[in-house]
């Protein structure tokens, strides 16, 4: 039983991200690797796009199918989870310290017939991190692009699921359902069934990332690094469909009202004054008050103050919301 430790920091640092390199890293997983766990979609996907990987993508094959168990953390770069996109997370691989790089390949351990690449990155580090965003980059564009927009939307309408339970019921709840073997405790712990021994991981104020991968299937992804926020990969839900929006559906007015749609959408700019709040939506200023208190309450924005002055910044479920139903 693996257990993760919150504080009152982590609580406030439980974000949702949409990875496009991890549905690349578990696309290319074979069945038996520990990272998808015999998926019944990657298998339906990968045997429509197999003939299509290019040769190019061969060192990411060979570098991912290495070992059943694990992939290199290094894959799960910390980036900005409004505004991810594949070229954000090929740009953070590559600005990684080579020790870093190289303690993120030591699980592999010296076993004969490791694959060539394992042995080229131990010995050429970041030099060779190149070789490997290449790889990424060419497998996705040929196998992965044209299916990625309706990933997506099926990510997109489960972290908002997600993001309406948080916001009905609490964060406690959401991370409850998030899978059936993740169990959240009134002590601030969360416990996964693992299959394996691990020790127990104190988030230590770095907080943690849920991301939701549509090729996982039975089990759930992990990184437990003590130097970088954790990350906690599950499954899409199976029957996700009443909770995908329509072509001209927004999902925030399930929540807030249309108008404190657009003051959300205003704060989450930059942080601002009532007064500047009440400039971008061309309102008057008590109104901005009263948009900023109910959002305040439903817990999408934190208002500081500042001298005589106030400012209102987004919390995490807000930046959630405005990701997870783009403009409105």
């Amino acid at each position: 039983m693996l257990e993760l430790r919150f504080d009152i920091k982590d609580m406030a640092h439980v974000r949702h991200g949409i990875s496009p390199i991890m549905h690349v890293i578990a696309g290319i997983a074979s069945s038996e690797h520990h990272c998808v766990g015999g998926s019944l979609r990657r298998d339906r996907w990968w045997r429509g796009v197999r003939r299509n990987v290019p040769h190019r993508a061969a060192p990411l094959l060979d570098l991912i199918n290495a070992h059943s168990e694990s992939v290199p953390d290094f894959f799960c770069a910390d980036v900005d989870t409004t505004r991810r996109q594949l070229t954000d997370e090929l740009d953070a691989l590559l600005a990684l310290p080579e020790p870093l790089v190289r303690r993120d390949l030591a699980f592999y351990g010296s076993a004969p017939g490791l694959p060539r690449i394992v042995r080229e990155m131990r010995d050429g580090g970041t030099r060779e991190l190149r070789r490997i965003t290449d790889a990424v980059w060419s497998f996705f564009r040929s196998c992965l692009a044209a299916d990625w927009p309706d990933i997506q939307r099926r990510l997109q309408a489960d972290v908002m699921h997600h993001l309406r339970v948080y916001a009905e019921t609490g964060q406690g709840a959401m991370l409850d359902g998030l899978h059936a073997h993740l169990f959240w405790q009134d002590d601030g712990t969360l416990r996964y069934a693992a299959p394996w021994p691990v020790p127990a991981h104190e988030l230590g104020g770095r907080g943690l990332e849920l991301q939701p991968n549509l090729f996982l299937q039975d089990g759930v992804a992990l990184l437990l690094d003590p130097d970088r926020p954790a990350m906690i990969g599950y499954p899409v839900r199976r029957s996700p469909g009443a909770d995908t929006p329509g072509p001209r559906a927004h999902g925030l007015p399930t929540l807030i009202s249309a108008a404190r749609v657009r003051a959300l959408h205003a704060v989450g700019l930059s942080s601002c004054t009532t007064t500047e709040l009440a400039r971008r939506l061309g309102v008057t200023a008590p109104t901005a008050s009263a948009h900023a208190a109910a959002l305040r309450t439903a817990g999408v924005i934190i208002t500081e103050r500042e001298g005589r002055q106030v400012r209102h910044s987004l919390t995490a479920l807000g930046h959630e919301l405005l990701l997870s139903c783009g403009e409105p």
